[in-house]
């Protein structure tokens, strides 16, 4: 029963070993915007390093910024492109007729193909963190360091299901390829993959506490550069659990009733 997504799993490794160059181009592109805010940062706090920003010092300012653009990057999709592709060109039909459930079909290729990035990117949170400790002096306590693990698994979950559900309107959209990165900007601004949430003020914060986006990027980054106390990092990661459960169930019903629309055509 799981061979064949033990299969998938294998598939999605062999892609991102064959695209690897794509990858490391854009983790090349993806520096230049931490730069340009780490610049932005450093002008706007002046070399002030005791002022705070909407509760954020220089250094958990200049910290957030780079772990927050490093964690958006770990769990960057892009298969909801390919849920279009099945649906508009008859691809499904594979998965209708074999039995195969599409969900954890989609769920092991994408696991698979973060693997290697995964181990890559940890080389540079590694990196970047020692780094920021010896400029800026700041420690990590190893329980952080595991709860920040724990968190970015469960970030890594919620942010697949989040898309995997926007991947779903193709069912009743034809053409929507613009909409998917129109729905990822926002829902990146909504993380915290910008700018620190805080920065929108205490309404923003509190009514984004009720969403799970906030769970994808800011809560671990935040979790990780010790701006939580034991409690608020416990209740969050609850959150994150419910959430899971939550989209899990969203997604298999939006499958459920747009795989009824679904014209088998194509393939």
């Amino acid at each position: 029963m799981m061979k064949k997504y033990l299969r998938s799993f294998l598939l999605g490794i062999q892609n991102a070993m064959e695209y690897r160059a794509n990858f490391l181009l854009s983790m090349v592109s993806a520096a230049f915007p931490i730069f340009i805010q780490y610049f932005l940062w450093t002008a706007i706090y002046r070399g002030d390093a005791d002022q705070a920003i909407s509760g954020f010092t220089y250094a958990q300012m200049i910290a957030y910024t780079f772990m927050a653009s490093i964690t958006s990057r770990l769990i960057r999709t892009g298969f909801e492109y390919e849920i279009n592709d099945d649906i508009k060109n008859g691809g499904l039909n594979k998965f209708i007729v074999k039995p195969i459930d599409y969900f954890s079909y989609r769920m092991s290729c994408f696991v698979g193909q973060k693997l290697m990035q995964t181990v890559f990117l940890a080389v540079i949170i590694a990196g970047v963190l020692i780094g920021l400790h010896l400029r800026f002096g700041l420690v990590y306590e190893t329980s952080r360091i595991l709860l920040f693990c724990l968190s970015l698994s469960l970030a890594f979950l919620l942010n697949f299901m989040i898309f995997y559900a926007v991947g779903m309107i193709a069912f009743w959209l034809f053409e929507i390829g613009f909409l998917y990165e129109a729905v990822r900007i926002v829902i990146i601004a909504l993380s915290g993959g910008i700018f620190p949430l805080e920065i929108f003020g205490k309404t923003a914060v509190g009514v984004l506490s009720y969403l799970p986006f906030k769970y994808t990027i800011n809560f671990p980054v935040e979790l990780l550069i010790g701006r939580m106390n034991e409690a608020a990092v416990s209740q969050g990661i609850i959150v994150q659990v419910l959430w899971v459960a939550v989209l899990t169930f969203l997604c298999k019903g939006l499958w459920k009733v747009g795989s009824k629309r679904y014209v088998a055509v194509g393939g």
